[in-house]
């Protein structure tokens, strides 16, 4: 999935990995949410642990969108790079 730097504390990391609760990670977008719970697929952003309160780290979406606009592609198209469909895209440059 990731390493616990991404996280802010242990007990974040498991209970993500564990994925029996409404909070996720998506790892494209490093972004921390808590799903809706009404069968669509909304998520309610984050920007601090539940459990320690320490600041999250922000969202990298509209650098994403950003991305794939300069790249002259749409984000459904079937040209998006591999690396821009998981984290490797943000790993990679920073």
């Amino acid at each position: 999935m990731t390493d616990i730097q991404t996280f802010t504390c242990f007990e974040m990391e498991r209970i993500i990995k564990e994925g029996e609760n409404a909070l996720i990670y998506n790892p494209k977008f490093r972004e921390f949410g808590i799903q809706v719970l009404d069968g669509g697929s909304s998520v309610q952003i984050i920007s601090y642990c539940p459990w320690c309160g320490k600041s999250l780290p922000s969202s990298l979406r509209d650098e994403w969108f950003d991305r794939i606009e300069i790249l002259g592609l749409e984000p459904d198209d079937e040209g998006v790079p591999e690396e821009m469909q998981t984290d490797a895209w943000w790993k990679t440059k920073r």
